[in-house]
């Protein structure tokens, strides 16, 4: 089934005339792309997988959502001053604006693609009509989520969703290829392991992983599929924020940063601070990335001054 699988992936570039170009070699053999290397200024980065990787990552949630009233040039200035702070990760996936972040970020990355380490996700329901019909993306994905679909990897669609992103993507290899929010018993499906197991092996996807915020589950999936990258909360309320080590042997990808420690009602004002926020999760053992989900420049260059010292075990919160 393999040779078929390649073989629509070619046939895709012979009809839209799009320059074909060889698959990559298997993350296994030594590659430019596996020794990338964050550019622009200073910055402290960690090793992610086969890839350096920025301290601070670019999360795409809000940019493309149809309440955010952000537009594709609002996308370009966002990553023109995640390029300027020197951060090169950017997390999306197929579902966040109904695939339109995964196409902004393939327009705009396209010119430079060797300077980006991408993670998109899949798995939740999407729809992603052709242009003209776009409009009635939402509707027909909020029916799907009425008929109870909350999961949405089914077997026929697993391998197509990897070339869809691809495309939209305009990469010969997703870098980091994450499960969306998949139930727990996800780590006991030997198909979708093998499917992902497959693509690595053909050289579309680079590393894969299972997104929880269930400790066990991110534990299982190791055991399971033998994957280290994962996607989950780190902040001070969090399983990964309280259980210090847990993931020491994981690359971690850190989301939802911004909560503070639980006080007692009759202490005093203690909110921590933003920049804070951002150097604890940096400084939780196997944290390599830590997202700011913005749709502002200013703020996201004020999440990038958090990082303007080196982060220390000084760091966490007690």
């Amino acid at each position: 089934m393999l040779w078929k699988w390649r073989a629509s992936r070619i046939r895709f570039r012979v009809l839209s005339k799009e320059r074909p170009c060889p698959l990559p070699s298997p993350p296994s053999a030594p590659s430019t792309r596996h020794s990338r290397r964050v550019a622009g200024p200073e910055v402290e980065s960690r090793r992610l997988g086969g890839f350096d990787v920025s301290i601070l990552g670019l999360g795409t949630s809000r940019l493309a959502s149809m309440g955010s009233g952000r537009s594709k040039r609002d996308a370009e200035a966002l990553l023109g001053a995640a390029r300027d702070c020197g951060a090169n990760f950017i997390d999306t996936a197929d579902t966040y604006g109904f695939t339109a972040a995964e196409r902004w970020i393939g327009e705009l990355t396209a010119s430079d693609p060797d300077r980006w380490v991408v993670a998109t996700k899949t798995g939740l329901p999407t729809v992603d009509l052709p242009g003209p019909f776009r409009v009635a993306n939402q509707p027909l994905k909020k029916a799907r989520q009425l008929r109870g679909q909350t999961f949405a990897l089914e077997t026929k669609q697993r391998r197509r969703t990897i070339d869809r992103s691809l495309r939209r993507l305009r990469r010969e290899r997703i870098e980091v290829f994450l499960l969306h929010l998949p139930p727990a018993r996800v780590v006991n499906d030997d198909e979708i392991g093998g499917i992902l197991q497959d693509a690595r092996s053909a050289g579309m996807i680079a590393e894969f992983g299972v997104p929880s915020n269930d400790l066990a589950t991110i534990q299982a999936a190791h055991r399971a599929w033998g994957s280290v990258c994962t996607e989950t909360q780190v902040n001070a309320n969090s399983d990964a924020g309280n259980a210090l080590g847990a993931l020491s042997s994981f690359d971690v990808i850190a989301n939802h940063i911004m909560a503070a420690p639980a006080r007692p009602a009759d202490a005093a004002d203690h909110r921590e601070s933003p920049a804070r926020m951002l150097r604890f999760a940096a400084a939780v053992p196997g944290v390599k990335v830590v997202l700011t989900g913005t749709s502002s420049v200013e703020h996201l260059r004020q999440n990038a001054a958090a990082f303007d010292d080196p982060v220390t075990e000084s760091d966490l919160i007690t």
